[in-house]
C-alpha cells in the first residue's frame, strides 16, 4: 500500500506539472496567432502605398492570416485551455490529497483507513485520465515533468 500511495502521489505530481505546462504553450500560441492576425488586419489598411511596391509579400501575408482566421474556430484553443487548466487544478487538488494521505502513512497503524482513502482517490484519477484522452499528448514534456519531479523530491 505505501508504494501504491508514494507512485500515485509522484504521478499526480507529474500530471499537475504537465497540464499547467500545456496551458501556458497553448496560451501563447493563441495569444499569438490573435496578435498576428490583429497586426495583418490593421498593416494591410495602414500600410496599402508600401503594398503597391512589394505586391507578392501582401499577397503572401493575407493569405496567411485569412488561412491562420479560418483555422482558430477549428483549432478552439481557447476549449483546450479551458479544459487542460481545470485537469491541471484537478490534479494539483489530488496532489495534495495524496501528499496528505503519504503523511498518515508515515504516523498510522490503520491501513484499512489509508485503503478506503486511496480507493477513493483512484476513482477521481480514472475520471480524470478519461477527460484527457481528447487532448494532446507530448511524451517529451511528460518526461521533462516526471524529471522535475524526481528531482524536486530528491529520488534521481
Amino acid at each position: 500500500m505505501r508504494i501504491a500511495i508514494w507512485n500515485s502521489m509522484l504521478d499526480a505530481d507529474m500530471n499537475s506539472r504537465y497540464w499547467k505546462y500545456l496551458v501556458k504553450r497553448y496560451s501563447r500560441r493563441d495569444k499569438t496567432l490573435k496578435i498576428f492576425l490583429a497586426v495583418m488586419a490593421s498593416g494591410t489598411v495602414a500600410g496599402w502605398g508600401i503594398w503597391e511596391s512589394i505586391p507578392w509579400l501582401w499577397k503572401t501575408l493575407s493569405s496567411i492570416s485569412a488561412l491562420v482566421a479560418i483555422s482558430l474556430p477549428i483549432l478552439n484553443y481557447q476549449k483546450s485551455i479551458e479544459q487542460m487548466a481545470s485537469l491541471a487544478g484537478k490534479w494539483g487538488e489530488l496532489r495534495i490529497e495524496y501528499e496528505d494521505l503519504w503523511r498518515q502513512v508515515k504516523n498510522t497503524n490503520t491501513p484499512q483507513a489509508l485503503e478506503r482513502s486511496f480507493k477513493k482517490f483512484r476513482k477521481i484519477e480514472s475520471s480524470l485520465q478519461e477527460k484527457e484522452t481528447k487532448l494532446p499528448d507530448d511524451k517529451k514534456l511528460i518526461t521533462r515533468c516526471f524529471d522535475e519531479v524526481k528531482k524536486t523530491r530528491g529520488i534521481g
